[in-house]
């Protein structure tokens, strides 16, 4: 903050000026940018929702005709027939056998026509026969290669006749180079649920390729991993990483990725889906940074617009500026003149605005303080004429305490106890009297002085009143104004007892209040009490003209609240036949 005061009023200006035409202009663009951007992120979201759930639907379409291609042997009871017998070498092959086998090569070399996608298949029987067929090269079976070992094989055989697909395998059945598949499989049973025979499908993903391609889909990557999170299909293999860095469980729901390439760190956002019948998981997104491309041009075109109006705003500020700088320069010098004692104030320039009325102003500002130093000087000399006054009023109250000690002395001498003890406490009085200028005192001294009065009130009032003390130990060191509740109990003595057939009883209580952080004294008397337009008196301010009696609980409140603040002071209340005076203050100890 200092720093700001610091600066002058013309780069203040210009720093508004910049402040008010360019921060409506960014908050403008940046809205406009963050909501263009924000409902094209949504929208292209909601898109890629509904392609993403045609795309799922393909694909799961086409893997249940593979789950239908599988359950063709069910209708060739030769097939069946052949699987059911026994094992027997092809030298031992009767007419059945023969039938039995053509049947079966035309089945599996059918398969392909059906099909372009399905690459090859195999049907392991359980009575050991092996029979296959590649579509794309002429090979042989591989009979040293042991699929039994394949996490394929053994999960068809636990789901006992269903249709179990999954992903991309390397398949080593036939002779020649591998070659990779997507392998969908089924247990063949017979009409006793006993198990044939496995047949299985070599499926490419290339199908999945020619369906993205059907949606025709610009600019949006596609990845699909099986259960395992294993690739099948992918157009970004960079991407791809990343998803499966990134993986999720959830079925359906938002993503975003970052990937490092050649131009630099890019960003991808889109959706990803579960498919509940196959298992795998479908990512399909968009490269963000295409996407809000036409975004970003509103915040360049807001960048724009911010440069030219900090360059207007330079331009209006400096001519503002010279235009008031120049009057503010000779108020400056004129204010110098007068801190070294020369009240001649300019002569007003005659202009109406803002201006003109401060330099009007500061000419009858000047002219009023060259008038109120004479004023100033002229009450000092009083105030002077005060004090001596005062020091003289002092003599009479210390004249009168050595007056009274001799009295004291000599009634002690002429054996006159009763006197010398009340002239001893009227000498406390007039000594704590003298005293009230000094800061604070502890309770204890005060209650002890008060003890003091009563006693002279008592030689005034004989058996009118009576005194019940309650101060605990623990407040016995509290700090408190000198004489301050000498008045409290003079007016529980004078209002209380005035028509009063009996004798007063009067109660003088201290504690501490807010968790010991507040010191509470009550003095309360069960007498008349006094009535509301005397309290409400009390709340005047004073007046000095009043007499010393009926200022004296105000003079309290004052006192207390003068030092301590407007928190604190003195309430009176009545309630069940007492009147009680409270005063509280904060619980200082000396």
């Amino acid at each position: 903050m200092s720093r700001w005061t610091n600066i002058s009023f013309q780069t203040k200006l210009l720093l508004v000026f910049f402040l008010l035409s360019s921060i409506p202009a960014m908050l403008i663009g940046t809205t406009a940018y963050q909501r263009s951007s924000e409902m094209l992120n949504n929208q292209t979201g909601q898109d890629l929702d509904v392609i993403l759930a045609q795309l799922n639907t393909s694909i799961e379409r086409q893997i249940n005709d593979f789950d239908r291609f599988s359950m063709l042997p069910y209708y060739m009871p030769d097939i069946f027939s052949f699987l059911n017998k026994p094992f027997v070498s092809k030298d031992q092959w009767g007419t059945a056998e023969i039938n039995a086998q053509k049947t079966m090569v035309r089945l599996m070399s059918a398969y392909p026509s059906i099909n372009s996608s399905i690459g090859g298949l195999m049907i392991y029987g359980m009575n050991g026969t092996t029979n296959g067929y590649r579509a794309s090269l002429e090979s042989s079976i591989d009979l040293s290669v042991n699929m039994k070992n394949d996490s394929w094989y053994r999960e068809v055989l636990d789901q006992q006749g269903g249709f179990v697909i999954t992903g991309v395998n390397e398949i080593r059945q036939f002779t020649g180079p591998p070659f990779n598949a997507i392998v969908g499989s089924r247990l063949l049973m017979d009409d006793n649920h006993r198990p044939l025979a496995v047949i299985a499908i070599f499926i490419s993903s290339d199908f999945i390729q020619k369906i993205v391609q059907s949606l025709e889909l610009r600019n949006v990557q596609v990845t699909v991993l099986d259960r395992e999170r294993n690739l099948i299909y992918d157009t970004d293999p960079l991407l791809t990483e990343r998803l499966r860095q990134i993986g999720t469980d959830i079925k359906k729901g938002a993503w975003e990725a970052d990937i490092a390439a050649d131009s630099g760190k890019v960003n991808y956002s889109g959706v990803s889906l579960k498919s509940d019948y196959l298992g795998w998981k479908i990512y399909m997104g968009v490269n963000s940074d295409e996407l809000l491309k036409g975004s970003r041009s509103i915040r360049n075109f807001t960048i724009v617009i911010i440069i030219v109006l900090a360059f207007v705003a330079a331009a209006v500020s400096w001519l503002l500026a010279r235009g008031l700088s120049k009057p503010i320069y000779r108020l400056i010098r004129s204010m110098r003149e007068v801190e070294r004692g020369k009240f001649s104030a300019p002569a007003a320039i005659v202009r109406e605005d803002e201006i003109g009325q401060l330099e009007k102003s500061y000419v009858r500002m000047v002219h009023r303080l060259d008038e109120l130093i004479y004023s100033i000087e002229e009450k000092e000399r009083q105030k002077r004429n005060a004090e001596l006054y005062a020091l003289r009023a002092r003599i009479q109250p210390h004249f009168l305490y050595n007056t009274l000690n001799s009295i004291r002395m000599l009634a002690i001498l002429q054996q006159s106890p009763q006197i010398a003890k009340l002239i001893q406490s009227l000498n406390k009085l007039l000594h704590a009297n003298m005293k009230l200028d000094s800061e604070l005192v502890t309770l204890q001294d005060e209650i002890r002085l008060l003890k003091d009065y009563a006693t002279l009130m008592d030689l005034r009032y004989t058996n009118v009143f009576e005194i019940e003390w309650r101060i605990p130990e623990q407040v016995m060191n509290a700090a408190v104004p000198p004489m301050l509740l000498q008045p409290l109990l003079e007016n529980a003595i004078f209002h209380g007892a005035k028509g009063l057939e009996r004798k007063l009883i009067i109660t003088v209580e201290a504690g501490l209040e807010d968790g010991g952080r507040t010191l509470s004294i009550v003095v309360a008397d069960n007498g008349a009490g006094f009535s509301d337009e005397a309290w409400d008196k009390l709340q005047e301010p004073a007046d000095d003209s009043e007499h010393t009696a009926n200022i004296g609980l105000r003079n309290v409140r004052d006192r207390i609240q003068l030092r301590f603040g407007h928190d604190y002071g003195l309430t009176v209340d009545r309630d069940a036949g007492l009147t009680r005076i409270r005063l509280r203050m904060p619980y200082r100890e000396v």
